[in-house]
């Protein structure tokens, strides 16, 4: 299977992630507006995210990138600063760029992430009806740690090609909770995503797009909230549940 092949079928987790983190934080939303409440430079990270590094990125003479096998433009805020703070609370130097091409945010073998605004804008504002700026911030957190999940978890690399797509979704929707609470991002909407959510998972399109439901995907989400919570690793054998929604 190939890098295109896998980067795929892993197009549509970022959505996927956004929604399991807000299925977890139905009791913060009577909070102020959401923030960064602190942010951990201890990095608990796996060694392959401390170790990755991007791909160079090749500018072409329309002012394009081809950055891992992609045409995109140079990111923009508040992208960049959510790729950078979650790269500097991990001690990861992953990439983010504008995609040329309409679909839901992904990343790609060698580093990069991909977003594509026009996807975005539709989603939020045409599809889900949302345009309060503080209901959306905490939901891009949630994606872009989505993505950075698959590359710190080395998804790409050939020695995981045969671990299953369910596996690795359900590994970066974690890796999405746990770095979440290390963020100490509290407000976090449900009404509206709730509902994607369940349009879009394994519930309403069937098990073989390989993403989990939304039970699967909510509790994904909630151990690695309780994991960081707790003090563990944001991998490992040890159970972080019993502890109830954060």
């Amino acid at each position: 299977r190939s890098c295109r092949g896998l980067a795929t079928t892993l197009a549509s987790c970022a959505m996927l992630a956004m929604l399991a983190v807000v299925l977890c934080a139905r009791d913060a939303r009577g909070q102020d507006d959401w923030q960064v409440i602190e942010r951990h430079t201890t990095s608990q990270a796996p060694a392959a995210a401390v170790a990755a590094t991007s791909a160079p990125a090749v500018t072409a003479a329309d002012g394009t990138i081809n950055a891992c096998g992609e045409t995109a433009r140079v990111a923009s805020e508040p992208y960049t600063t959510i790729v950078a703070q979650l790269n500097d609370m991990w001690g990861t130097n992953f990439k983010v760029y504008e995609s040329l091409t309409s679909g839901s945010p992904h990343a790609r073998d060698g580093g990069c992430i991909f977003y594509n605004q026009k996807f975005l804008d539709n989603l939020f504002q045409q599809w889900m009806k949302i345009d309060d700026p503080d209901t959306v911030k905490p939901m891009l957190y949630a994606i872009f740690a989505h993505e950075i999940g698959h590359l710190a978890h080395s998804d790409f690399d050939p020695a995981n090609e045969n671990v299953p797509i369910k596996n690795k979704e359900l590994a970066a929707d974690q890796f999405a909770g746990y770095s979440l609470e290390r963020m100490g991002i509290r407000r976090l909407d449900s009404v509206e995503v709730t509902r994607y959510y369940q349009l879009t998972g394994d519930d309403f399109v069937g098990h073989a797009s390989g993403h989990g439901n939304g039970e699967e995907r909510t509790t994904a989400f909630e151990d690695g909230w309780h994991r960081a919570e707790i003090g563990l690793s944001e991998q490992g054998t040890q159970p972080a549940g019993g502890l109830g929604e954060p």
